[in-house]
């Protein structure tokens, strides 16, 4: 009797095993990259892991507190830059913000309060001006509750990066905050979740997991930092409603003129910051970064630090008050060599950035999780 026993315990034992290993195996090859996938317009993507693996797990307070940010990438070759700004590369382009579901606009209050609507010619030396604070306002309210902390695992260390709600199922950021740019496959991000609205540890309005995460193949394939943009569509929340119907979105600017004034939002965590408040930094152009090539990314006065990474650049910031509120740039890189913590650079948003925008805000994820695991959590 006590044989039989054995052989069957030791048999089961055997089947967990292998369930074990199974499963393991293919929670291991989502997390190193599923097969890319193109659009076919310069941008490439890679699915997150189905409902029940841990790559769209839920993250703890603890996890979300102890994340560390995302280190502000450097370019390696040698700083130039530019006063003259550079024209549009095409034919400019706007589309408008949008409010939550449950909103209802300021009609009484000018759209564009306290913008810089035509700047004079601008262009300064280091270090750029620019004005910081701390956001005072309710986080839930628009456009801000449109931003957030983006949580993600890469390369086994977890990270902490900013995004905002661009329409649809979707979140913008930087491409490094997806992928690591090195054209690695396991390079992608996993473990994906947005957070809009975070403070002080908390997630006021959930946490929103990824379905799949798009960056441009000239940062997949070198890091180039020209097309250092990416985003990830979301899954719908537990209500079924999609992120931009309980955040909103804010607009989109493409081919503009880079003489412009901005709020640049985000999350620094690195220090003198500790990644738990929303910052605000206002800035002009300052100047282009020539280093590269065209289309030359965008200076200007900011002194946010790793954490902010992918925290929008927002022309024409006019709160509830509009349709305006245009994704414009994003925190992006500064140089360390020499160091100029002082400054900050965005790609220049041009047909390549509205490609990658047009992509993300076209996608449907699965109607819900595969898991109701992920739904009780």
């Amino acid at each position: 009797m006590k044989s039989k026993l054995f052989r069957i315990t030791s048999l089961f034992i055997g089947i967990l095993l292998i369930a074990g290993l199974f499963f393991g195996a293919m929670t291991s090859k989502v997390v190193a990259g599923t097969p890319l996938q193109s659009d076919g317009d310069g941008n490439v993507s890679t699915l997150q892991a189905p409902g029940w693996t841990a790559a769209t797990r839920v993250w703890t307070k603890e996890e979300m507190l102890a994340a560390e940010p995302y280190p502000l990438p450097f370019p390696a070759g040698q700083r130039v830059v530019g006063i003259a700004p550079e024209g549009p590369t095409g034919e400019p382009g706007f589309m408008p913000s949008s409010l939550p579901m449950d909103a209802s606009p300021m009609t009484d209050v000018d759209a564009d309060l306290g913008v810089f609507s035509s700047p004079s010619p601008l262009g300064y030396s280091y270090p750029a001006p620019f004005t910081r604070y701390n956001n005072f306002a309710s986080y839930t309210s628009f456009p801000y509750v449109t931003i957030g902390k983006l949580f993600f695992t890469q390369y086994g260390v977890n990270y902490v990066c900013s995004a905002s709600s661009i329409g649809n199922y979707a979140i913008w950021t930087a491409g490094h905050c997806v992928h690591y740019g090195n054209n690695d496959p396991a390079g992608w991000s996993y473990n994906v979740v947005f957070v809009p609205a975070y403070q002080n540890g908390t997630a006021p309005l959930g946490q929103w997991s990824a379905f799949k995460l798009w960056t441009n193949t000239g940062w997949f394939t070198s890091g180039d930092f020209r097309y250092d943009i990416g985003g990830a569509v979301l899954y719908p929340n537990a209500s079924g409603y999609k992120i931009s119907q309980v955040v909103g979105n804010l607009g989109f600017a493409w081919d503009q003129s880079v003489n412009l004034h901005w709020f640049q939002i985000g999350y620094p965590q690195a220090a003198p910051f500790d990644g738990q408040l929303m910052y605000i930094n206002t800035s002009s152009f300052a100047y282009n970064d020539t280093s590269m090539g065209s289309p030359y990314p965008i200076g200007v006065g900011n002194d946010l630090t790793g954490g902010s990474s992918g925290g929008p650049w927002i022309y024409k910031f006019s709160g509830a008050a509009g349709s305006t509120n245009y994704l414009n740039g994003h925190n992006d890189y500064r140089y360390t060599t020499p160091s100029h913590p002082l400054e900050m650079f965005s790609p220049y948003f041009e047909s390549a950035a509205h490609n990658l925008w047009s992509t993300l805000i076209a996608e449907n994820p699965p109607a819900k999780l595969f898991s109701p695991m992920i739904r009780k959590r």
